[in-house]
């Protein structure tokens, strides 16, 4: 559970949510492979933060349960997000760290698990192979 309370709208993270999410097609539209690295980097520094405050969200009790619904699927969309941002730009969790100076971000465990769908695809090809 992320230690900083996010004083957010469901209104409000939902367009976070959309705006973080237009940022990945932009790093793809950069050729620059150096700069496509550092604007991932900062965009999933972004979402590292919009995470929490989604997951704030739908375990705050207020909230109805469709409500809380609807954002696990928001909150499951940018975890798998943030999981091909770190595969395919080869982002290294220390750097997300670094931007955690005021240690406001809750434990980035859940990115360590690696596995897209595509590796995994990859993966059983290659495991029929052998």
């Amino acid at each position: 559970m992320p230690s900083h309370k996010y004083d957010i709208t469901i209104q409000g993270v939902n367009k976070w949510a959309w705006e973080e999410i237009k940022q990945v097609g932009k790093i793809i539209a950069v050729k620059d492979k150096g700069l496509q690295r550092a604007y991932a980097r900062s965009t999933l520094n972004g979402m590292a933060y919009l995470r929490d405050a989604i997951y704030q969200l739908i375990t705050d009790s207020k909230n109805p349960d469709y409500i809380k619904a609807e954002l696990q699927i928001t909150h499951d969309k940018v975890v798998r997000i943030m999981k091909h941002l770190i595969a395919d730009f080869d982002i290294d969790m220390k750097d997300i760290q670094e931007f955690n100076k005021n240690h406001v971000l809750s434990s980035l465990n859940y990115l360590k698990k690696t596995g897209t769908r595509k590796n995994k695809k990859n993966n059983r090809k290659n495991s029929r192979k052998h």
